[in-house]
């Protein structure tokens, strides 16, 4: 079938975006054609019909109209996938070809949403091979935030890792980077991100100078030292690609240097529940939840990005610290968090400003932000007078100003533009109001020359009418027209006057019809106004654009203070209704803490119920004593996670400045904080739950140093006794001899409190339990010493386990007992149970049958369900016999 030249312009434009779903514009509708129709039939729910139906093959098609666009692409990119836009540049004109061009090209990264709290990163990874090993190279920055940023490893798992962390919405990879598949499929096994592949520009330097518009990357030299420019270049020559246009907002390109930030990998992110809970996989239950008391999405982001790079800088964190101690002490804190709830995200309305569609909605949402802040008002003047104390300086300061003041003037207020259209205040400029007034107020213009023409004329019937195929023209009637003509003396013209340089257009029976330089004039502005009007606003809309382009650094800038203003107030009021005292960060190899509690439980515990708190002291004095290893044994299964996890939140939350749930907490500066909870299968990388604990445990090793802070939550639980006892006593060794790093082990081994014994550094600490005949109270306060006991039964109890099973369960376990008393290890000894009471073949029988099935049992490798069903299997066995 021979296509149509639209059509073939189609295919052109879909062969050099194979992986975009392509809206291709032709009059007011968008169409999509080939298999993007029937992925928009599919996703989008639009009818999908077809070109040429009358054809051996038509083409399937389905179309959107052109205004209703923006309904439909966040539903397309949640499928992860990417839309480009092609639009007409040319006036649609008959038999002649629409030119188009791609001016858009819309990914999960770039598609804006102005209140989601989460970053949405872009990130590229470049490989360099040198002489005798390779080095990974990325870069990444979030759209709205400005700030670039890299970094580099020497082996693809650490580089995997750093991924798995930022959790990026789209990976670009080098297309000469060799077996993509290394690095793609281990990644998408983890996330859900869109993963492209595009070429690093033939120039990276001159490419990065011109993006940045600087002579010289000498102010990025560590950023782009060692290979890094290609991954930075890579994700800047993306990005262009996909935006059809130079990036204005490179403010900033840093290294990620590990000095500044406290060592937290993606594991320690994930067990400690910082920002999604286990429970569901939900946002609710995590740390961050309850910590975000911001008030719009920007400054939440802000927090965000605290929570997960802490610092392990003594005079920042302190500085930090010192002012959410101020705004606890003024007395406006909570008018300061209302007017901000009032703004808003200025990094994503600058974003949406300089890289969607020309609009006005977001200049008048910029401006309300700044007019918080630069309005001749009181409020303002706090405000403002907060950012100073954040360091705004005076330059930052004028120059919004003045943008500010350029905004105020130009613009409608917010409640008088009703539309895209018509937005440019009255009185800004000269052009806009002779517009304006032909546009919506040509009947005062007409009458006007009416009654020019009736003074003029002595005429009193000159009527100015309108008919759509002449239209507009002066008429009167014949016997009028006789004095109108003598009167201005039609027939020799007037010239210099166009208002009275008429000349007669028809005659009809009872009528003659008129027309003058002016009224052709006037007719062809009034039909052609309202288009003029628009184009000459969107043209001083633009030149507004080229302003906030230069100004995106101040503006940046400003919002990040902004920001810091929202968490530093939001903290302060949280932590003072909530009892979060500020901690004392020190150099003296000290962790205590006293009454502390878990952030998240203490939030969600009912009202008539209170958090019980407990104490943590882990310490090194300079005779080189020392308690910097906890072995705690306590009833399985009874609040040992909780207590572990605490422990760290406490610890991370400290070196995020922010307050912590405790009386009193003195906390030592660390270097890297991990957290190894219990495992399970990771059956998309074919890891048993032994085979992961062993990769966290060792990157855990790998990386701790004696200023870190580790938690290990039950070691080797899957592995058999004996197995599992010697790894843990062999990795707690080295964690005391080699790493030295401060550390709280919860375990079910009570082998291991024999290690206090041998090395003054470790203590022994277990859950104080109540204990009387008829009942066990579990306390849930950490106290010192070991538990002689797991009461795995009693907590089968309050799980529900039924009664018959927790009374066999209690024999058996006596049994087991008695056995290990009399030191007896390989042969089952005679007990009450299974005593046989007579000589009776039948009990003989029975008793040879359940020496079997224990004999043959293996009950070192029992989980609790196995022991429980196991101990099930018994009871029927002896029932039936019965």
């Amino acid at each position: 079938m021979e296509l149509t030249p639209a059509m073939k312009q189609y295919q052109e434009m879909k062969k050099l975006n194979p992986d975009c779903i392509l809206f291709f514009r032709i009059w007011d509708f968008y169409e999509v054609f080939f298999e993007d129709a029937n992925i928009c039939h599919n996703v989008l729910d639009l009818v999908l019909t077809s070109k040429n139906k009358s054809a051996e093959n038509p083409i399937p098609m389905a179309w959107i109209p052109h205004h209703s666009i923006d309904k439909y692409i966040p539903k397309l990119i949640q499928h992860w996938y990417k839309v480009a836009i092609a639009e007409q540049v040319t006036d649609p004109k008959p038999w002649k070809l629409v030119q188009r061009e791609i001016t858009q090209i819309i990914t999960p990264w770039t598609y804006i949403q102005e209140w989601t709290k989460n970053f949405n990163y872009m990130l590229s990874i470049t490989r360099k091979e040198l002489s005798s090993w390779e080095v990974y190279h990325l870069a990444w920055w979030d759209f709205t935030l400005w700030e670039y940023q890299t970094k580099s490893f020497s082996n693809l798992w650490d580089a995997q890792k750093r991924i798995l962390t930022l959790s990026p919405s789209e990976i670009i990879i080098d297309v000469d980077f060799p077996e993509k598949d290394s690095i793609s499929t281990p990644i998408q096994q983890y996330l859900q991100c869109l993963i492209s592949v595009y070429e690093v520009p033939v120039d990276p330097y001159s490419f990065l100078c011109n993006m940045a518009r600087v002579q010289t990357l000498s102010s990025f030299w560590q950023a782009v030292g060692e290979w890094r420019l290609q991954a930075v270049t890579l994700l800047l020559h993306y990005i262009r690609h996909v935006q059809q246009q130079n990036i204005a907002n490179i403010s900033k390109i840093s290294y990620h240097a590990q000095t500044w930030f406290v060592l937290m990998d993606e594991i320690t992110i994930k067990n400690l529940e910082i920002f999604s809970s286990s429970y569901e996989n939900n946002q609710q239950y995590s740390l961050f939840w309850i910590l975000d008391q911001t008030k719009t999405s920007a400054w939440a982001r802000l927090l965000r990005y605290y929570l997960a790079n802490p610092i392990n800088s003594l005079q920042e964190i302190q500085r930090r610290q010192n002012l959410i101690s101020h705004y606890q002490e003024i007395d406006y804190s909570n008018f300061i968090l209302k007017k901000l709830w009032e703004s808003f995200d200025l990094q994503k309305l600058t974003s949406s400003i300089l890289y969607k569609k020309l609009n006005p909605i977001p200049f008048l949402k910029l401006r309300s932000t700044l007019n918080l802040f630069f309005w001749w008002s009181e409020e303002s003047k706090i405000l403002l007078d907060e950012l100073r104390l954040l360091w705004l300086n005076q330059i930052e300061e004028s120059e919004l100003k003045s943008l500010y003041e350029t905004l105020k003037n130009m613009l409608k207020p917010n409640q008088d533009v009703m539309d895209w259209e018509y937005f440019v205040a009255d009185w800004w400029n000269v052009e806009v109001d002779e517009l304006r007034k032909i546009a919506f107020h040509s009947d005062d213009l007409l009458m006007q020359y009416q009654q020019f023409l009736v003074q003029e004329s002595w005429v009193q019937n000159v009527k100015l009418k309108f008919v759509m195929n002449q239209w507009y023209f002066i008429e009167l009637t014949t016997k009028d027209s006789i004095q109108f003509e003598e009167k201005l003396w039609i027939w020799s013209g007037n010239k210099e006057d166009e208002k009275l340089n008429l000349y007669r257009r028809n005659t009809l029976k009872w009528n003659q019809r008129y027309s003058s330089i002016y009224l052709e004039k006037l007719q062809e502005n009034i039909l052609t106004a309202r288009e003029k009007l628009t184009k000459l606003e969107n043209s001083l809309l633009k030149e507004m654009w080229e302003k906030i382009w230069d100004k995106n650094a101040e503006i940046s800038s400003f919002a990040k203070k902004i920001a810091e203003l929202d968490v530093f107030c939001s903290h302060a009021i949280f932590s003072f209704e909530n009892r979060y005292i500020q901690p004392e960060i020190n150099k003296k190899n000290l962790i205590e803490i006293v009454w502390w509690r878990h952030p998240v439980i203490e939030a969600y515990l009912p009202t008539d119920q209170q958090f019980i708190p407990n104490d943590l002291s882990i310490w090194e004095n300079e005779n080189n004593e020392k308690e910097i290893i906890h072995i705690i044994t306590w009833p399985n299964m009874w609040w040992k996670s909780t207590y572990l996890r605490q422990s760290a939140l406490i610890v991370l939350l400290a070196h995020c400045w922010l307050f912590v749930p405790a009386t009193t907490a003195k906390i030592w500066l660390v270097d890297g904080i991990f957290a190894r909870v219990w495992s399970w299968d990771v059956i998309a990388k074919n890891q048993s739950t032994f085979m992961t604990e062993m990769i966290e445990v060792s990157n855990i090793l790998n990386n701790a140093t004696s200023q870190s802070f580790i938690i290990f939550d039950e070691l080797w639980r899957g592995t058999s006794t004996y197995d599992g006892l010697a790894l843990t006593s062999a990795i707690l060794q080295y964690v005391l001899k080699h790493v030295k790093a401060k550390t709280l082990i919860a375990t079910h081994y009570h082998e291991l409190i024999k290690l206090e014994k041998m090395y003054p550094e470790v203590k022994n600490y277990s859950v104080s339990v109540y204990e009387t005949d008829k009942e066990v109270l579990f306390m849930k306060k950490i106290v010192k010493g070991w538990a002689s006991k797991s009461y795995w039964i009693d907590v089968a109890k309050i799980a529900g386990i039924p009664e018959d099973i927790l009374k066999l369960s209690r024999e058996i376990l006596k049994w087991f007992e008695t056995k290990q008393e009399n030191g007896s290890h390989t042969q089952i000894i005679s007990t009450p149970l299974f005593e046989i009471q007579n000589n009776d073949s039948k009990y003989q029988e029975k008793y040879e049958k359940i020496q079997r099935i224990i004999t043959q049992a293996d009950l070192n490798n029992m989980t609790p369900i196995q022991a429980i069903q196991f101990l099930a299997k018994i009871k029927d066995e002896l029932e039936n016999e019965e």
